[in-house]
């Protein structure tokens, strides 16, 4: 048969491709990166000081989530849970940076305001090459404080710059932004884990 003639495949048979494409993807994940990452945000959380987390579009809603699990249920018997504030919940802020300065630099200007050294960042994103991410990372740099980043494929220009590159080796959006969503779990897991 060839595939003109071939039959559709059943939803089922579609949805089963789906979640073994998915998994595939999370399988992927190097667990020596993540590690790597667990220790720097776990030394940061150390020295009470305040995870900052980054995104665009749908990275932005994981950043934002990442910041909620990182406050809230990474608390224990044993922690009072992480420091944690997302960039990019800040409607008024961004559109400030945005208008003001430039769209490139919403999240660095926060970070430069608000940012000590000894603190930490986790920046979100499948392409690695988003300029306000790439700035943002870069005042990190100047400011002495940790840089994470969950990336997709081959982590772009951003996996060279953080301290501590994530990658989910995929280049279809929707499998890394759901691996990225798996990995700010295991992350607010594995920090709980630490205290």
């Amino acid at each position: 048969m060839n595939e003109k003639t071939a039959p559709a495949a059943t939803i089922e048979e579609t949805i089963g491709l789906w979640l073994r494409r998915a998994a595939e993807a999370i399988n992927g994940i190097d667990t020596a990166a993540v590690a790597r990452a667990v220790a720097l945000l776990s030394a940061v959380r150390a020295r009470d000081g305040v995870i900052y987390t980054a995104g665009n579009g749908g990275s932005a809603s994981t950043a934002s989530h990442l910041a909620l699990d990182l406050q809230k249920p990474s608390r224990s018997s044993r922690s009072r849970g992480t420091r944690a504030i997302a960039l990019s919940d800040s409607i008024g802020l961004i559109t400030a940076w945005s208008n003001d300065a430039s769209y490139d630099r919403v999240f660095a200007e926060q970070l430069d305001l608000l940012g000590r050294p000894g603190d930490g960042v986790v920046v979100i994103s499948v392409s690695g090459a988003s300029a306000n991410l790439i700035a943002l990372i870069e005042t990190a740099r100047e400011r002495e404080i940790t840089s994470i980043g969950l990336l997709g494929h081959d982590g772009g220009p951003l996996g060279a710059l953080v301290d501590a590159a994530v990658l989910v080796p995929s280049g279809d959006m929707g499998w890394v932004e759901g691996a990225h969503i798996v990995l700010h779990h295991v992350l607010s897991y594995a920090l709980r884990g630490q205290a």
